[in-house]
């Protein structure tokens, strides 16, 4: 095991990354704010889309912090206190998750009249007799009440809070523990259950943030296209992290080019499973032709959506699947991180693809204001990330397995 002598955690490029969340949350909520005073029914839709985007990122954090702790794997050591940084964002993006709840009530302080953006929640929809009842719709009440919509949302965020605050402060008070096993166990054992409450939790927050703008639809996979879609993110931000902190003597010293490599297989393997996902539910719903199922996909091959998805099949998988195919090229950091960097861009297509099409029938009605929220959210939690990185010694040297990372590594 590693001394517990604890390396700084003040890194000039974490400064700089935190300086640019904060530009990009001011800017960005700054155009969502003339954005609601010009269109408040366009102000909702974006932050429907941005916080539905981000969230991916906080908890793709989580989840990989669990399964590192679960599996042990030593490609998880140099990565955790990033993830630990980007999912204790939790307790912020509960409160960030409090305008989406008031846009399922429609809430008169948000000025959206008779427009719903949920339209379940719209009692004209589910009142028998009503001019504009919709007898399936009504069928999946109460589930689908604003009442219900936010009970749920409160306990999503305390079971991922409260996850994320006991395994960071584990994983701190293990830097200085004279026996560091017991808490290792302590965190294999809460992730051992926290990984089946991310699970569900995180399915029913794709179903009710996203899936459910067309409550008509169905998916058995919906969730997890968005779990997946997260953890591909997080994969590569995570990349691009660490290749901006490789700098770092402490960072340089212990952590090898293999643990690059090992991340690199697993941003190959999750553009593979994510595209089976997405291709798989495509499949088996449109050669279904059930009429409740389909027109999802219909919309978005209309309206020049299907440039979208032809982008995707091009950059999305075919790029990232043949960039990484080889061993040298997840052993090129340079090469590595601008990869990782475009899998982020085409994330985002990826959700533009997905939410988008609920709001404009093409493409041509996407409007700066779409991109406020994402951008505006985004920065919001890229700074929080940055801001605790700096709290904690960057790597978790008092770990029993952390002297695996030198196994081997620098060959």
């Amino acid at each position: 095991m590693a001394t517990s002598t604890l390396p700084q955690t003040r890194i000039p490029q974490l400064g700089l990354v935190q300086m640019v969340g904060i530009g990009a949350a001011v800017v960005g909520l700054a155009l969502l704010g003339l954005g609601f005073m010009s269109n408040p029914l366009l102000f909702a839709e974006s932050y429907i889309f941005g916080f539905y985007f981000t969230m991916a990122f906080p908890l793709g954090c989580l989840i990989f912090l669990m399964i590192q702790h679960l599996t042990g794997g030593v490609w998880g050591i140099s990565a955790r206190r990033m993830l630990e940084a980007g999912a204790l964002a939790m307790p912020v993006f509960f409160l960030l998750s409090l305008p989406v709840v008031m846009i399922a009530y429609n809430s008169s302080a948000l000025q959206l009249g008779d427009h719903y953006v949920y339209h379940w929640a719209d009692p004209s929809v589910v009142t028998p007799g009503a001019e504009h009842f919709d007898p399936l719709v009504a069928h999946k009440t109460p589930w689908l009440s604003p009442q219900w919509f936010a009970g749920r949302m409160l306990v999503y965020f305390v079971i991922w809070s409260l996850l994320a605050i006991m395994l960071r402060t584990w994983s701190v008070q293990q830097d200085r523990a004279s026996d560091a096993r017991v808490y290792s166990e302590r965190m294999r054992r809460l992730s051992a259950v926290g990984a089946a409450l991310f699970v569900l939790s995180t399915t029913f927050f794709a179903l009710d943030v996203g899936l459910s703008l067309d409550a008509h639809w169905y998916s058995t996979m919906y969730g997890a296209h968005y779990m997946v879609n997260g953890g591909l993110a997080t994969l590569a931000f995570v990349v691009l992290m660490m290749s901006q902190v490789r700098s770092h003597p402490v960072f340089e010293e212990h952590v090898p080019i293999k643990a690059f490599h090992d991340l690199g297989k697993l941003l190959f393997g999750f553009t593979v499973v994510w595209t089976y996902i997405s291709y798989g539910q495509f499949v088996i719903i449109w050669s279904g032709d059930v009429a409740e199922f389909t027109p999802w996909f219909v919309r978005r091959r209309e309206g020049g959506w299907d440039f979208f998805a032809l982008s995707l099949m091009a950059f999305a998988f075919a790029g990232p699947f043949f960039a990484l195919l080889g061993r040298k090229p997840k052993r090129n950091l340079s090469y590595l991180a601008f990869v990782a960097a475009w899998i982020l861009v085409f994330r985002l297509v990826d959700m533009i693809w997905v939410i988008l099409p609920e709001f404009h029938t093409t493409i041509a009605e996407i409007e700066l204001i779409n991109f406020a929220a994402p951008l505006g959210i985004f920065g919001i939690w890229l700074s929080i990330w940055a801001w605790n990185m700096q709290r904690a010694p960057i790597l978790p040297m008092n770990d029993p397995n952390f002297d695996s990372l030198h196994a081997g590594g620098h060959h």
